[in-house]
């Protein structure tokens, strides 16, 4: 069941579709020159694709030395992520800005459009000094050049503009934003017109930042793709290109940072071992000197011999705890505590060097968060915390290794002596000798390992590798994005058939009025329905003539068959009851031409109008003056004789209301008025009653003792849903006799009605109203 009422609503969508076909045109029209407008008036938009590559720190170890890597204090892999959102960051973003002169954009009017000019445009606006990097609402610029002079406008906010009309632009024009003049660098046409639109600093840094895209090509990845939509594909190649530059050179800047510490260290190092060495060369030649010593006995040659590993070992542990010495005085020094310390000099233990890679590492990721956050971010405050905690376990391991390396020179200074004490015969003049010539031995190896550094590290500077890869240099992708054509036009034709669908929703939601559906309103009436009537399109109260077959006269003779099965059979000579709701809703029409179509079946019939408080048949059927219902009622003088009046249809009277009494109620509820009927009956095969309407007075009610059946009018797009309660009401209490609905007014284009003839409106009957000619087309259909 409820399957069918659905198949009967969506019917009744179609073919209410189907009649209101020209709004769909009407609108899809619209639509459709405002979408041939936006085409034409906006520019094409191209997409700008670009991939870059991030190179790892083993990609870095196969194209340079590993000991130079590590002494520039580099190890892991990038996060992506991170590199991203540096590579998008708002001071790497207007570093682009300023180097390409982007903040103003330039465009001139071709058609409809605004195209952009880059990077050469006819014309170069200058501002005062400092406007660009101070003002916090920018500026507007228009120019138009006419035929003897140029118009230029200036709006700097929404209420602060400027016109001004200037016959050489290049001189200076004093506006709302200042002092502004022009560069002309092509001659310009009359009728040219010109917009420059320069944006705050912020702004022009967000709207950039917004419209450049940076994403992982896939998760884990190191290839980033970068892409943009805009209208000038020239501009957008510039800037990737610029950006990645400036991206590279920022994390060049970076790396060197850690190299550039080192050399400074390096330096402090070498002044310092030149000085200790240069004191042991003076003591070697002054010892010489003193005792006289040319050259060492074979003796004392052998000696050398016998000692030289315990020389060399001495001398490596001498250097370990020189270096390690010279590292504890650098983590110590306050001065230097957001400094690298100098990774890989040399120290051979691996705990210690390990330590000093991870602080390095943790404090150049510190330097680079540093850069787009606030010191209390929680992030640097984190690291902050992880710094201190590396620094002390570095003081704590210098310490274990300077113990060790102590532990170790006593030792192999213990076992040296014993060597000595086996030389005894040696001369003391050639051990002393011995002693002297190895101190300055230690220092000249440990000068010639330090520059050895510092040239590695001076050539780790010289070859610093970029960090990104240009792996596909921005292109433009030849088929705009937009606008679209194709799209536009759906757009256009799926809006264009849902406004007036929506229109109809909302047009239902806050309607009132029955509809013209017979269907619907039998379905909501719940009563015998009797049928629907059309409007009479020759424009007069008489619809139904004999010889006429109009669609409101064929429509009438249905409802007049419709009635006789609906009188029940065991009356005979029957009254029918017209009535309605309210006024207007042609209650009198229904009445006059259903009693018109009974006449036409040869019977005689009586018309009886009894809407005695505001009478209209004998205005609509221009009867002539004489007696009326009133006047029988209320005089009983009066014969039925004196009331009927013949009309110009064989076989039907008419009764006529009359005057409007003082005391309808009163007259209605006579005696007379039985009288009356009973008389009628006897004369007439139908009676037919124009009565009151019964929602507004109670008169019509005072006839349910008279009438047979009665026909309750109400009229299509005019009865109030509401009403719809009053009619059940009056049904369930019985009130009238036999209650037969007819809908009235319904339009003849409806499907169903009117057999196709297409008839136009044409009447407006009721209480108040008068014969209305034939509508205009407007007003043919209503939703």
């Amino acid at each position: 069941m409820a399957q069918e009422t659905q198949e009967i609503d969506i019917r009744k969508w179609v073919f209410r579709i189907l009649r209101n076909w020209y709004w769909f045109v009407i609108s899809c029209g619209l639509l459709g020159v405002l979408g041939v407008y936006y085409y034409y008036s906006h520019t094409y938009k191209f997409q700008v694709d670009s991939s870059i590559m991030l190179r790892t720190s083993d990609t870095d170890k196969g194209m340079l030395n590993a000991e130079l890597l590590q002494l520039m204090g580099v190890g892991g892999m990038k996060q992506t992520e991170d590199e991203v959102a540096i590579l998008t960051s708002r001071d790497i973003i207007y570093q682009v800005i300023k180097e390409l002169d982007l903040q103003t954009e330039y465009r001139k009017k071709v058609g409809l459009r605004w195209v952009g000019q880059y990077p050469k445009h006819d014309l170069t606006v200058v501002y005062p000094d400092m406007f660009l990097d101070t003002t916090n609402t920018g500026a507007v610029i228009s120019v138009k050049a006419r035929k003897n002079d140029y118009l230029v406008k200036v709006k700097k906010k929404r209420w602060e503009r400027s016109r001004h009309e200037v016959e050489d632009l290049s001189q200076p024009i004093n506006t709302c934003v200042g002092e502004i003049r022009f560069v002309v660098n092509k001659k310009l046409e009359v009728g040219e017109c010109f917009s420059m639109v320069t944006m705050p600093k912020l702004s022009a840094i967000n709207a950039y930042k917004t419209n450049i895209t940076a994403a992982p090509m896939k998760k884990e990845s190191n290839i980033i793709n970068i892409s943009t939509v805009t209208d000038m594909p020239g501009r957008a190649i510039d800037f990737i290109n610029k950006e990645i530059e400036l991206y590279n050179m920022d994390a060049v800047v970076d790396k060197n940072i850690m190299a550039t510490n080192t050399a400074t260290f390096i330096e402090e190092r070498l002044r310092l071992i030149e000085m200790e060495l240069s004191t042991a060369e003076n003591e070697v030649e002054r010892y010489k000197e003193k005792h006289g010593i040319v050259d060492l006995s074979s003796e004392a040659g052998l000696f050398l011999t016998e000692s030289a590993e315990y020389r060399k070992r001495a001398s490596e542990i001498e250097t370990q705890l020189n270096l390690v010495q010279y590292v504890g005085e650098f983590v110590s020094d306050e001065a230097k505590q957001n400094s690298l310390i100098p990774a890989n000099l040399g120290i051979s233990d691996v705990s210690l060097v390990t330590l000093i890679s991870e602080y390095n590492q943790l404090l150049l990721q510190r330097m680079r968060v540093q850069r787009t956050a606030s010191v209390d971010n929680p992030v640097i405050m984190q690291m902050n915390t992880q710094l201190g905690l590396l620094r002390e376990n570095i003081v704590t391991s210098i310490a274990s290794v300077r113990n060790s390396l102590l532990i170790s020179k006593n030792d192999l200074e213990e076992r040296f002596s014993k060597v000595e004490l086996q030389r005894g015969d040696i001369p003391n003049q050639e051990k002393e000798y011995i002693k002297v010539e190895r101190q300055r031995q230690l220092k000249e190896e440990l000068y010639l390992y330090l520059y050895e550094k510092r040239e590695e590290n001076a050539l780790a500077l010289a070859s610093s590798v970029v960090p990104a890869k240009i792996i596909a240099t921005p292109q433009m992708n030849p088929i705009p994005v937009a606008p679209k054509l194709k799209m536009i036009a759906l757009i256009c034709l799926f809006l264009g058939c849902c406004f007036p669908i929506g229109f109809m929703i909302v047009f239902d939601i806050f309607n009132n009025k029955i509809s013209d559906d017979s269907k619907e309103y039998e379905d909501l009436v719940g009563l015998p329905f009797g049928g629907a009537l059309v409007q009479n399109h020759h424009g007069g109260h008489v619809a139904v003539r004999d010889g006429v077959n109009s669609a409101s006269a064929e429509l009438f003779r249905a409802l007049r068959t419709n009635v006789g099965f609906m009188i029940p059979s065991t009356v005979t000579n029957p009254v029918i009851l017209v009535t309605s709701s309210i006024n207007s809703e042609g209650k009198s029409y229904v009445a006059t031409n259903l009693a018109i179509s009974l006449s036409l079946l040869h019977k005689k019939v009586a018309l009886v109008g009894l809407d005695i408080r505001k009478p209209m048949l004998a205005k609509y059927l221009t009867l002539p003056t004489k007696g009326c219902v009133t006047s029988y009622l209320s005089d009983a003088s009066y014969t039925v004789d004196d009331l009927i009046v013949a009309s110009e249809f064989k076989g039907l009277d008419i009764l006529p209301a009359g005057a409007i009494p003082p005391n309808p109620s009163e007259l209605l509820q006579s005696q007379r008025l039985d009288e009356l009927f009973a008389e009628l009956r006897k004369r007439y095969d139908y009676v037919v009653i124009d009565s009151a309407p019964v929602a507004m007075v109670s008169d019509t009610f005072l006839l349910n003792r008279v009438a047979d059946l009665t026909v309750y009018v109400s009229r299509a797009r005019y009865t109030t849903t509401n009403l719809i309660d009053f009619i059940k009401q009056v049904h369930e209490q019985k009130r009238l006799p036999n209650i037969v609905t007819v809908l009235n007014g319904v339009g003849t284009t409806k499907k169903g009605y009117g057999y196709g003839y297409g008839y136009g409106y044409g009447y407006g009957y009721g209480y108040g109203h008068h014969v209305n000619k034939k509508k205009k087309w407007w007003q043919l259909k209503k939703a």
